[in-house]
């Protein structure tokens, strides 16, 4: 390996180790549209090879989104989302079985709404818990304002 790809490959090992898990979901997407795209880009260049590698690794990242998902906690919505990963790695394989980049469109599509639904439910979820946190900071400063005493430092380390 050179030493000129390990700053970048450290940096990327370190925003994957310190992510959120909905970051990570979005960074799998991103990397498989990246691959997918990639994969189109060599068709049209003919460059075999590359197109196969990039497809694979597209194809393990879309595995990797079906194996983590719950089926016990996540129930009917897992198995939605389960079928739907299962489509777009049948789309990846076909495009990289006949070399044909209108599979891969195809699964880039999905791909793409697949993230930016992901994204939009994660954007919100933190809308939320911000919503929650602030709501419960309100309402801690009211109890202040009512009794007019601040919780002691014993009451505040017990309640952690």
């Amino acid at each position: 390996m050179s030493h000129i790809n390990t700053p970048t490959k450290t940096y990327k090992e370190v925003t994957v180790n310190t992510a959120s898990q909905g970051k990570l979901i979005l960074m799998l997407f991103d990397g498989a549209i990246k691959r997918a795209e990639e994969a189109i880009r060599h068709i049209e260049n003919n460059n075999i090879e590359f197109v196969h590698k990039n497809l694979i690794r597209a194809q393990e990242i879309i595995a990797e989104l079906r194996s983590s998902l719950n089926m016990e906690v996540g129930g009917e919505i897992s198995k939605n989302l389960d079928k739907i990963y299962e489509y777009i790695h049948y789309l990846l394989v076909q495009g990289n079985l006949k070399k044909d980049s209108k599979p891969i469109k195809e699964s880039i599509e999905y791909m793409k709404s697949m993230r930016d639904t992901w994204k939009e439910a994660f954007d919100i979820y933190h809308k939320e818990i911000a919503n929650k946190t602030n709501t419960e900071s309100q309402d801690v400063n009211l109890t202040k304002e009512k009794t007019s005493v601040a919780p002691s430092k014993s009451a505040v380390d017990l309640s952690v």
